[in-house]
């Protein structure tokens, strides 16, 4: 059986299934290492390298969630924690970096907490050379922020999200990240709690679906409901035509026992939704936790009209609960899946983040499985994680096995395809001096 809710939610949000791996020390380090220059070749040939290894100190450490971006011939993206020394533990509250395809980086700002952000997990994006991106802490009401830097590093807070409304809240702890569609000249983007509804202990919502302008004013589109409707969702959303596509990671009602909350009872194996930017919701598919799929953590992408994404659980049996799966699904709701992950030591395991198009085939990363037995998630599946290829009809090879140590462990993230090279970040390993390593940056060619 897989996993409960609560463990799963606590898995993705406090780091609970992140492996534990060799590379570093306890404590945090205030040093800034020099990009590392280790290669590895994989049998078939792709080459990975270890662009930068985060210290953990005021450069940031355990990058996730989302993809670098390119933008004025830099990458940029945030950090979950290191930077600034204050938040839980003296850990860091989180930072927004800059790196050089080379490797060297610098932090551009390091959150401070409450008024400010904390916790930056969903990247950045750009708009007319700014960046925006949420927290998903700290604010006026410490459940959140939409933020605006600068490249020069000027930070400004536009919206705080918790604010009370009638019968609930605009929204409560924002991950996913945002998408800018400029035909709206509006950000859209996912709260993982609040709105209207009723779902967990605390009743503090079941999610929702936002706008924010650059300026700031927001607007809840869509306040799930819990149950069929959906709850919790992590990913972020794709724009098409007037519509946000998007998914929840429970809810749903598929699934029974398949997929089960802290007390043993039903919470649904998570749904694929769209939204129109006037607030219409539908629910196009309930994942049942069988060979479809289960959790579905990450967001949709469009290959030739058809969206395609991954769940982190269900599918193979090589896993307790499954090793997750890959799937496509018509914007009219027709599903198929194309893949079901094995699991170690020949496969990957737990998928998460959103795929890359490149020319017409997909690549990704899962968070577990490959053939390196130095990383063990809690849900006992070993592997470091890997970096894979799948054709649009299901057809996967694994391109990399991540080692763990000083190679990356890992890698919660979308990958960023640039000039012939896949460029992607690893939560945990690298040579910094977290207790499992604090991250890194890497590169893949060759495939």
């Amino acid at each position: 059986m897989r996993i409960s809710t609560s463990t799963l939610v606590a898995a993705f949000l406090a780091a609970g299934i992140l492996t534990a791996c060799g590379g570093g020390n306890n404590g945090l380090s205030s040093s800034m290492p020099s990009s590392v220059s280790r290669s590895l070749t994989a049998p078939d040939g792709v080459t990975e390298k270890v662009l930068y290894s985060f210290a953990g100190g005021s450069d940031g450490a355990h990058p996730l969630n989302e993809a670098l971006i390119a933008a004025n011939g830099a990458f940029y993206s945030s950090t979950e924690r290191g930077g600034d020394s204050g938040c839980q533990s003296g850990d860091g509250c989180g930072t927004v970096f800059k790196m050089s395809t080379s490797g060297a980086e610098s932090a551009l700002y390091s959150f401070t907490g409450t008024p400010d952000g904390q916790y930056a997990k969903g990247g950045v994006v750009e708009k007319s050379g700014a960046l925006f991106g949420t927290t998903q802490g700290g604010g006026k009401n410490s459940f959140g922020t939409f933020f605006k830097i600068t490249t020069s590093g000027k930070e400004t807070v536009l919206h705080s999200f918790g604010a009370a409304v009638k019968g609930g809240y605009d929204g409560i702890d924002p991950y996913g990240g945002v998408i800018y569609v400029q035909s709206d000249d509006t950000f859209y983007g996912t709260t993982l709690d609040g709105g209207t509804g009723t779902c967990g202990t605390s009743g503090a919502g079941c999610g929702t679906v936002f706008s924010v302008t650059p300026s700031g004013k927001e607007t809840v589109l869509h306040s799930f409901a819990g149950g069929q409707d959906g709850d919790f969702p992590t990913g972020s959303l794709f724009y098409s035509n007037g519509k946000l596509y998007g998914t929840t990671e429970i809810g749903g009602g598929g699934g029974g026992s398949a997929c089960t909350n802290s007390s043993g009872g039903p919470a649904g194996c998570g749904t694929i939704f769209s939204v129109s930017t006037s607030g219409k919701e539908q629910v196009l598919y309930s994942f049942t936790g069988g060979s479809d799929g289960a959790f579905p953590d990450g967001g949709l992408i469009d290959v030739n009209g058809a969206l395609y994404g991954m769940a982190g659980g269900g599918g193979g049996k090589g896993c307790d609960g499954g090793c997750g799966t890959l799937f496509d699904i018509s914007t009219s709701g027709k599903f198929h899946g194309i893949h079901s992950f094995q699991g170690p030591p020949n496969d990957g395991a737990s998928p998460f983040g959103k795929l890359t198009n490149v020319k017409g085939t997909l690549y990704g990363t899962t968070q577990q499985g490959g053939k390196s037995t130095a990383c063990t998630g809690t849900t006992g599946t070993a592997g470091c994680g890997v970096v894979f290829r799948v054709t649009t009809s299901g057809k996967e090879t694994m391109l990399y096995s991540f080692e763990g140590g000083s190679d990356g462990a890992t890698p919660i993230t979308t990958l960023l395809y640039l000039n012939g090279v896949l460029y992607g970040t690893t939560y945990n390993g690298g040579s910094g001096s977290c207790s499992s390593g604090c991250g890194t940056v890497f590169s893949l060619s060759g495939f």
